[in-house]
């Protein structure tokens, strides 16, 4: 089963996101569905039941947290665009903490954290000088804060017309 640990988002952060992501309008590029927009804690990958019923017996609880919701980036970086997001701030103690639980079952410690919504994919581009142009644009952009109180644990089921997902667990 493929999985990943998230923080939800609420309707009004959606809803200024799904403005936003209507001015990439670009050949190429895959618009995330407002209802998968999300934030990403940890990628779990394809996991097991016996995976599944470890991680939902861990406390992944959180205290609340005040995220600000701003900043465009891309990855892997602006001369090779493939993801364009929006940033989260104040949340990467949260993401170190939860880590270092799964790294106890096993999960391997990320590198650095980035947390962030993504928005858009890129599947091509051509012309690169109007996606740029856009993303310098919106690369102040402020959407609002986001109180976070909860982890879940989400099921992605891929399928042609894009992800599924499913909330297995909320702490």
């Amino acid at each position: 089963m493929r999985c990943f640990l998230a923080i939800e988002l609420n309707e009004d952060i959606k809803e200024k996101l799904e403005e936003l992501k209507s001015c990439f309008k670009i050949d190429g590029i895959k618009p995330v569905e407002k209802e998968n927009f999300h934030i990403t804690v940890k990628f779990l990958g394809d996991i097991d039941e016996e995976m599944v019923e470890k991680i939902k017996n861990l406390d992944l609880s959180i205290k609340p947290v005040k995220s600000h919701i701003k900043y465009m980036g891309v990855f892997p970086n602006e001369n090779y665009i493939r993801v364009i997001w929006i940033g989260a701030t104040n949340l990467i103690p949260v993401f170190k903490e939860i880590d270092k639980k799964l790294s106890e079952l096993g999960f391997k410690k990320e590198k650095d954290y980035v947390p962030h919504i993504t928005i858009g994919r890129v599947k091509f581009t051509k012309d690169k000088k109007l996606l740029k142009s856009k993303i310098d644009k919106y690369k102040h952009v402020e959407l609002g804060t986001l109180e976070v109180k909860n982890i879940v644990l989400m099921k992605s089921e891929l399928t042609r017309e894009g992800p599924i997902y499913e909330v297995i667990k909320k702490w």
